[in-house]
């Protein structure tokens, strides 16, 4: 029996009294609000097909929004959906979306078939180059958007960390994605997430990315951008042109501009507000940076520790450098200095600074001194990519004099 204000589908339950998702052992599913929004109109109507226009209207009544709101709040719910929930939400191209009855699994018995084909042509995805998946005999129209809707929700998954010592999940979803855009050319969240790739084996030293992987990153997300004017793909262009490695290719007032785009277009998306904040952060804007990273860790309070490492330099910049220990503690003790242009370390040993805290401040710089390749203030600084605010970038550094970081 259904608990009350509780809505079935599927493994899931769509808990209304607690306004969360919730997956078959009662564990909730981090969804934003207005995505929850959307996926609460869909259960109400689960079983019938839900027309993007009926969607927007409920979702957001007396609003101008742009079809890329509600994309990314589809995006997320499948996200939260997961591996096992892949084939509940259908959608119909240029309709509309389709969420599962409660039986609809049990009443239909080619669903489990279908539940197999999808997971197996994903799999399948990971070895396949472009031009060659779709011939396989069960990626037929009927069942292809499906299908490169449960693999885009894998290459979300292996992209989601961002962490530098995955590098074969990097490359397992930029094959991925090489064949979906390879199928599917209009797909401008594809080709936003294959600019991504290739922006991460720039951010990752180690990984080996220049000039070139930088400049395919920028063609690949600015096609996204014309595509689908995104949220998503404006987010990372705002990133490359704040964070490029190649003082030629930052562009701070693209950045703002870009960032600005993707808040107005999905402003209740922390990751928006976070790359928002960063810009704020690095252009001098300190307030506003505060503010609005301020906003993203209210929407998500379990947040990714790329927002938190924002977080802890933008207080550290706005002068409350014990906010910025809060911040920045728990990712020094995670490994802060392992990553090739990573800052939270060197962020960490300011803030401790600024905060008198110098025993420990020391401590940190010593110990970086022994794992890093910078040796001095002037090594620091130039790791220090996009910073365009001198006067912020000066109280980290005069941090980390006090910290016994020599000139």
């Amino acid at each position: 029996m259904n608990a009350p204000g509780t809505v079935r589908f599927g493994d899931f339950g769509l808990n209304r009294s607690r306004g969360c998702l919730e997956d078959a052992t009662g564990v909730e599913r981090f969804l934003r609000p207005k995505s929850y929004r959307v996926l609460e109109i869909l259960c109400e109507r689960r079983g019938q097909l839900v027309s993007k226009d009926d969607l927007v209207q409920e979702a957001w009544p007396d609003v101008f929004v742009s079809d890329d709101s509600l994309a990314h709040c589809v995006s997320d719910i499948r996200r939260a959906l997961g591996a096992e929930g892949a084939a509940l939400l259908r959608t119909v191209p240029r309709r509309g979306y389709l969420l599962l009855a409660e039986d609809a699994t049990a009443a239909k018995p080619g669903m489990k078939r279908r539940v197999g084909q999808t997971a197996s042509l994903a799999a399948i995805l990971v070895l396949a180059v472009a031009g060659a998946w779709w011939t396989y005999p069960w990626a037929t129209p009927e069942f292809q958007p499906e299908v490169i809707g449960a693999a885009m929700m894998q290459t979300d998954t292996l992209l989601e960390t961002r962490d530098w010592r995955r590098r074969q999940d990097n490359e397992a979803a930029r094959e991925m994605l090489e064949a979906i855009v390879a199928n599917d050319p209009a797909n401008a969240e594809a080709w936003a997430s294959l600019g991504l790739t290739y922006w991460l084996e720039v951010q990752h030293l180690a990984w080996g990315g220049g000039q070139r992987e930088f400049a395919r990153a920028l063609e690949m997300v600015e096609r996204a951008v014309a595509l689908g004017d995104s949220a998503r793909a404006h987010r990372l262009l705002a990133e490359m042109r704040l964070l490029a490695p190649f003082p030629e290719m930052r562009m701070p007032v693209d950045a703002l501009a870009n960032a600005r785009a993707a808040v107005t277009m999905a402003p209740d998306d922390p990751d928006n507000l976070a790359v928002l904040a960063h810009v704020f952060a690095l252009t001098g804007r300190t307030k506003e940076a505060v503010e609005t990273i301020e906003q993203a860790l209210r929407l998500n309070p379990t947040p990714p520790d790329w927002h938190r490492q924002i977080a802890g330099l933008s207080f550290l910049l706005a002068g409350e450098p014990a906010r910025a220990i809060e911040e920045l503690g728990p990712l020094h003790g995670a490994g802060t200095f392992a990553s090739a242009r990573s800052w939270p370390g060197w962020l960490f040993a300011a803030s401790l600074a600024h905060a008198g805290r110098m025993e420990e401040a020391e401590l940190v710089v010593r110990t970086a001194r022994v794992r890093r390749p910078e040796q001095s203030i002037a090594a620091v600084e130039q790791s220090f990519d996009g910073f365009a605010d001198r006067d912020g970038l000066a109280v980290i550094l005069d941090g980390l004099r006090l910290s016994g970081l020599p000139g």
